[in-house]
């Protein structure tokens, strides 16, 4: 559990894993450089239950926070939550049984989706992929677009001395774990996607997927370091990145980040240069930013997909 700044949620993360039907795990919080009370919060939590462990670091971000955990971890399968983050109380013993059953190196599941102002609800999930799933196939399916939801994950430790543990770059923060699942499916292990929603995620204004180009940015980074791996058509791998940099322009803009969706912009053009959208959007980016997204949305993709109908393709027009 990779903690910073947490003391408004931790307690109640921490007490979903303490809820749990089975019993025989470690709780390893890394307090990744906090100023407010989490620490305080986990040592009192650590002083009751030998099973809880607090661990210091200077703040290096989620990759660097779950690597120290999986470090000092002793068990042979590691589980990820977030401090803000909650299990349902059988999920641990769930997945431990759904792994043994598949013979599955990594398992998960879908997920509840919460705020504070409703913590009971069960109408909206994070959808994850379900049943058996290894080799190329599901690693392009990863690619077009991730379906594993972190905090819902059991794997086993030995797949990490195979690929890795989680990039630790900035650039990549907010994203290290689908580069994971990437390396994890291109290394060949088998994944279970469950049914069952076993976790709750929490949405709330202070998360750092509240702004949404902080997933954008890593993400297309993600995408564009293993793409190159998949059976993708060129003519999917085209759609998929041009797709990837049209919602982080859109994002960088809903967020009043002119500047940035200006340059993101420029690298479309260079990457994409015979699209006549982008030549146009690089254009519009130009003289009238206000509108980049209204018009991008309602005049040049619509026409840009009629076109498309028209003439039988699934790219671009060019």
């Amino acid at each position: 559990m990779p903690a910073y700044n947490a003391e408004k949620y931790i307690a109640d993360s921490i007490r979903s894993v303490l809820a749990q039907t089975y019993s025989n795990w470690e709780l390893i919080v890394v307090d990744d450089g906090s100023t407010d009370g989490t620490a305080s919060i986990v040592q009192e939590f650590a002083a009751r239950d030998t099973r809880v462990r607090y661990i210091f670091q200077e703040n290096g971000r989620l990759g660097k926070a779950r690597n120290t955990g999986i470090a000092n971890a002793a068990g042979s399968l590691i589980a990820f939550l977030d401090s803000d983050d909650l299990w349902l109380p059988t999920k641990l013993q769930m997945q431990l049984q759904a792994m043994s059953e598949n013979n599955a190196d990594v398992v998960f599941s879908n997920s509840y989706v919460f705020t504070d102002e409703n913590p009971g609800n069960e109408t909206e999930t994070l959808r994850s992929s379900a049943g058996r799933l290894c080799g190329p196939d599901f690693f392009d399916s990863l690619i077009r677009q991730n379906q594993i939801p972190v905090l819902t994950v059991l794997l086993k430790k030995t797949t990490l001395d195979t690929v890795g543990l989680f990039e630790e770059a900035k650039p990549y923060h907010g994203c290290e774990d689908v580069d994971l699942w990437l390396r994890l499916a291109k290394a060949g292990f088998v994944f279970y996607g469950m049914p069952d929603a076993l976790a709750r995620y929490r949405r709330h204004d202070n998360a750092m997927t509240a702004h949404a180009s902080n997933v954008f940015k890593p993400m297309l980074l993600v995408i564009c370091r293993h793409i190159d791996d998949s059976n993708l058509s060129e003519l999917e791998k085209r759609k998929r990145i041009t797709g990837l940099y049209r919602e982080l322009i859109a994002a960088l803009l809903d967020e009043g980040n002119i500047s940035e969706a200006k340059q993101f912009v420029h690298e479309l053009s260079s990457w994409n240069k015979h699209s006549i959208v982008t030549r146009l959007q690089k254009l519009l980016i130009r003289v009238w930013p206000q509108q980049y997204n209204f018009i991008s949305r309602e005049c040049l993709y619509r026409t840009e997909w009629h076109l498309q109908k028209s003439f039988g393709r699934s790219k671009p027009a060019d």
